[in-house]
């Protein structure tokens, strides 16, 4: 039986290569198609924007199969999604409260699923949040599906965004860069 309980943390490795040869990449810098995008602002990516979609989002996944979605808006939040595991991020902008997500890979898309917390005024509001994310097939798009349910309305969003391979320049961002005096 000994022996046996050895091979726990190969297996373990093993499963965790295979969940990551199976993920897509979707890093990069993404920007908002608006015409090809159907924007709902109840169901939009919380905590990175107030209401609606961000124009521009920054993905990266580390090593460890993370996957870290930014904007340009909110530049001091991230959304944090974990493959296999749960998370959960403050959300600060538009109505004060918490996401909890809990994530998987289903075949090319990550499929996150959770609760968004809001406690604005002496009410909280509860909305079930379902976001999926995966590659458009000409893989140079994102196509983001959003769903929020609360007790009394169902809103969902289908957000496309085209990868782009520049930011422009820091001035046009909606926090702008600040020019060196030399």
């Amino acid at each position: 039986m000994k022996s046996a309980w050895r091979w726990v943390p190969v297996l373990a490795i093993v499963q965790a290569a295979h969940l990551l040869a199976q993920a897509p990449d979707l890093s990069g810098t993404w920007k908002l198609d608006a015409a090809r995008s159907r924007v709902t602002a109840s169901a939009g990516l919380a905590g990175l924007i107030g209401s609606g979609a961000p124009e521009t989002l920054h993905i990266t996944q580390p090593a460890n199969g993370t996957v870290i979605v930014e904007s340009q808006i909110n530049e001091s939040h991230s959304r944090l999604y974990a493959p296999g595991g749960k998370t959960s991020t403050p959300v600060t902008v538009g109505a004060p409260g918490s996401i909890t997500m809990t994530s998987q890979w289903e075949g090319s898309a990550l499929i996150s699923e959770g609760m968004r917390v809001s406690t604005s005024g002496p009410s909280t509001v509860q909305t079930a949040i379902k976001e999926v994310l995966r590659l458009g097939p000409d893989g140079r798009s994102l196509v983001i599906e959003v769903t929020a349910k609360t007790d009394v309305e169902m809103s969902a969003s289908t957000l496309v965004y085209t990868r782009t391979n520049g930011v422009g320049s820091c001035k046009s961002w909606p926090t702008p860069c600040k020019t060196s005096p030399n």
